[in-house]
């Protein structure tokens, strides 16, 4: 159902961990949603409210045709296959959005940005990307996100967890409290974002409430597992390698350590994000860990 305050969006990776939440975030709020990846059968199926639109990032034209008379559009980057894509994408996107005058971008960074965390690759490509989209010439709002919480549930990352009892990521000291992004919060922030043209040109480090050491969070992953649990972290290094080992690449197995080698470098709440001051900010309201693990089990 829409309603007189309803706009027009287009989500990019409408059918990726990142944007299905946010089209079916931006449906639930009455919008109507163009939600666009490559594949228009998969989008239907997985959003059948939403106006289905094939596009590659690459295709400028394409991108430009989905953009077309929209009020704001949300992009976040999919994992790059080569080492020009996220050159192209961007190229692409940027000459679309401007030729048919985009009023306004929300673009995820997908991962920690910023002066505030040390320096890594992903970190370095991350605050790169999100000052490229502010320098772009179109309106943005560039949300800053954290370690994404979804991380906790595929099996590499977490082979002992549910056998052995072991939360052995993440890779942080023990006294660090580690800041998490769900993707469902992050989808709350970038649906109100897109309807806030007044805050074009700022950046925003954004995270579900309450940045938790690794043996708080243990007690919260208990609900889930259903047993005991224990943080006894790995590495980042160690850490790095099994995932890079798992998907067949070093050069993910680099760039993890690397990241987590550079977080591990912050101490007690140096990574928290102030998620009140996000709330009042965006006018939502956003969910705690705990209630993101429970709702998992």
């Amino acid at each position: 159902m829409t309603s007189a305050t309803s706009k027009t969006f287009a989500i990019f990776g409408a059918t990726g961990a990142q944007g299905s939440p946010v089209v079916k975030e931006a449906l639930a709020k009455g919008h109507t949603v163009r939600a666009i990846a490559r594949d228009a059968a998969k989008i239907a199926s997985h959003h059948p409210d939403a106006i289905a639109v094939a596009a590659d990032l690459s295709d400028e034209d394409a991108v430009a045709k989905a953009l077309e008379g929209v009020d704001a559009a949300f992009l976040h980057f999919p994992m790059p296959s080569g080492p020009d894509d996220s050159q192209n994408w961007a190229a692409a996107f940027f000459s679309a959005a401007h030729k048919v005058n985009l009023p306004l971008l929300v673009y995820v960074t997908g991962g920690p940005s910023g002066d505030r965390f040390p320096s890594s690759v992903i970190v370095d490509a991350t605050t790169q990307g999100m000052n490229a989209v502010l320098g772009s010439g179109v309106p943005s709002i560039v949300l800053q996100s954290a370690v994404y919480l979804e991380n906790l549930q595929p099996e590499i990352f977490l082979p002992d967890l549910r056998s052995k009892g072991r939360l052995d990521y993440p890779p942080i000291p023990h006294g660090l409290k580690m800041q998490w992004t769900s993707h469902k919060d992050q989808a709350t922030l970038a649906v109100a974002a897109l309807s806030r043209p007044d805050l074009a040109g700022n950046a925003f480090e954004i995270g579900s409430p309450q940045a938790l050491t690794g043996a708080d969070l243990a007690e919260l992953i208990q609900v889930w597992v259903g047993r005991d649990v224990t943080f006894d972290p790995m590495t980042p290094d160690e850490f790095g390698t099994r995932v890079g080992d798992a998907i067949g690449s070093p050069g993910a197995a680099f760039a993890l350590g690397d990241l987590y080698g550079a977080i591990a470098k912050l101490n007690g709440e140096d990574m928290a994000v102030d998620t009140d001051a996000l709330e009042t900010t965006f006018n939502v309201k956003l969910t705690a860990v705990a209630d993101h693990i429970k709702s998992w089990a």
